[in-house]
């Protein structure tokens, strides 16, 4: 189950199975032109970068074997890029929990267009029929904040702890099973990440706009910045994932870090309201004190991105399961993205995300300061 090695014959039969799905996409949306984002390139030295300091980290990359691409972009430009293990630009990943960093710009824009009252509008005017007899009262108290900053209050998954999502994921309606889920806090009390949350708004977006949640983003997110969901799992009921699966280039992925770099601005375009990319960055949790997860210090949870520091720079990022990471670094200007091979059991992650934690504070950051 856990074996790394693709054979060519698989990876092409992926990409095939992609191709059909672009298509029944294509169709889903009404669209049959799409222009990707445009990235500038430049060398790192035009850049202020050390070139020698930073080639180091791709060295390390190409020997970890599980590394799929290391990209890095400084003032607006790609400076450096890598694929490993078969992938190239133009390949899809399954980019894991960097999806719920997606779907947060994905809320922003629903509220920006009123299909979505507010942070406190009940979770449950969405799904009525799921509210059954002899429920925990607290559950009326769920709002769409709860779902954003994961404080609906149930039980966690973790690596340590993943029989949770197994559980959920291996349930007939994802929606129902997480609604029925028992509370172990008050809402809005703790914060405990559970993916499930974060799928329970992808149904509150089909249900508010009356598009499927690939089809709203599509239009109103994605389409505008250049990007192109290339899969997306769904649900028993057809409920695109909320929070995770969405297959996208790491290019892309830089795309959306540099449209939150800029505000909610790209090519001149207002796609996401400054107001929410502001609120979606800012700390829900308070871990002030000099915690550490691997090389970063100091993190916090905002409102599906994480907060948190790497070599005294201040940095917000979507992680996903395995070392899929977007991290931004609004001083100075610097986006690394990250792909990693994510079919591989729970207590080998850790080792991986933070093996590129070191790529970016033995490399990466010190490059800027080895010009």
């Amino acid at each position: 189950m856990f074996n790394r090695s693709l054979s060519v014959y698989s990876r092409t039969i992926f990409i095939c199975l992609s191709l059909v799905f672009l298509v029944s996409c294509s169709k889903e949306t009404g669209e049959d032109i799409f222009m990707p984002y445009k990235w500038e390139t430049a060398s790192p030295a035009s850049v202020g970068m050390n070139k020698q300091v930073m080639d180091s980290a791709f060295i390390v990359a190409s020997g970890t074997g599980y590394i799929d691409a290391l990209l890095v972009v400084k003032d607006g430009k790609i400076v450096a890029e890598e694929y490993y293990n078969g992938f190239t630009k133009d390949h899809p990943h399954n980019v894991m929990s960097v999806s719920k960093s997606m779907l947060s710009g994905i809320v922003g824009v629903a509220l920006q267009k009123g299909y979505i009252d507010g942070l406190d509008q009940k979770m449950l005017d969405y799904f009525p029929e799921y509210i059954y007899e002899g429920m925990d009262p607290r559950k009326h108290d769920i709002t769409i904040r709860h779902l954003l900053n994961m404080r609906m209050g149930i039980e966690r998954e973790s690596h340590d702890n993943y029989g949770v999502y197994t559980e959920l994921y291996n349930s007939a309606n994802w929606i129902k099973k997480t609604i029925e889920y028992p509370l172990v806090f008050d809402p809005g009390e703790r914060m405990r990440y559970n993916t499930f949350i974060t799928h329970l708004l992808s149904g509150v977006i089909t249900r508010a706009t009356g598009m499927s949640t690939h089809e709203f983003a599509f239009h109103n997110l994605f389409k505008p910045m250049g990007i192109d969901i290339d899969f997306w799992e769904q649900d028993p009921q057809g409920i695109y994932f909320g929070g995770n699966s969405m297959h996208i280039t790491p290019r892309e992925m830089a795309a959306f870090g540099y449209l939150y770099l800029n505000e909610g601005m790209l090519d001149g375009k207002q796609i996401i309201p400054r107001d929410w990319i502001l609120f979606s960055r800012s700390p829900s949790t308070d871990l002030a004190h000099p915690n550490e997860w691997g090389g970063m210090r100091n993190y916090n949870y905002a409102y599906l991105w994480w907060l948190g520091q790497f070599n005294h720079y201040d940095c917000f990022m979507a992680i996903g399961y395995g070392g899929q990471f977007i991290l931004v670094f609004p001083v100075p200007d610097l986006i690394v993205v990250t792909t990693a091979e994510n079919n591989i059991p729970p207590e080998a992650t850790t080792e991986q995300e933070w093996a590129i934690h070191d790529l970016v504070t033995r490399y990466i950051l010190p490059s800027l300061d080895s010009r």
